[in-house]
């Protein structure tokens, strides 16, 4: 009974853990529910359902210079999030600082930018396997 109620949040919280991820807690079961009723929903049909398809695009997209992918890992959102910049990374143009995944599920492609420090460099929507939010242009790229 026990598993019944808090199985599902306990699944949910495996895809919560990146870049924007939902808030998913053994205090709210009911928030575990709702990810498993997104995810068979999404499921059907998806343009990148598994994270070797995934990959492939992520390297296909971002080959190179400046941004190029290493990782890609399925990410639960839960809405709009920030850019995560770490200490000594690339930020985003601050218009795009700002991610707002195109659905609830997507990949979020880690890389580095010339050649620093591993960081998000973009999303892969999960459902279409169209390009979420990239980190390119840089800053410094986009005309004034």
């Amino acid at each position: 009974m026990i598993a019944a109620v808090w199985g599902p949040a306990l699944i949910a919280r495996g895809y919560t853990s990146g870049p924007g991820g939902a808030k998913v807690s053994l205090a709210r079961p009911d928030r575990g529910w709702e990810f498993l009723a997104n995810a068979a929903w999404m499921s059907r049909g998806p343009g990148l359902p598994t994270a070797a398809a995934a990959r492939r695009r992520a390297r296909r997209v971002w080959a190179g210079p400046p941004a190029v992918a290493q990782r890609v890992g399925l990410v639960y959102f839960d809405g709009a999030f920030d850019a995560p910049v770490p200490k000594g990374g690339t930020p985003p143009p601050v218009r795009r600082s700002r991610v707002t995944p195109p659905s609830r599920l997507g990949w979020v492609v880690t890389g580095s930018v010339r050649g620093g420090r591993e960081q998000m460099i973009g999303l892969l929507d999960y459902r279409s396997g169209r390009v979420g939010w990239d980190i390119r242009p840089l800053a410094e790229e986009v005309a004034p």
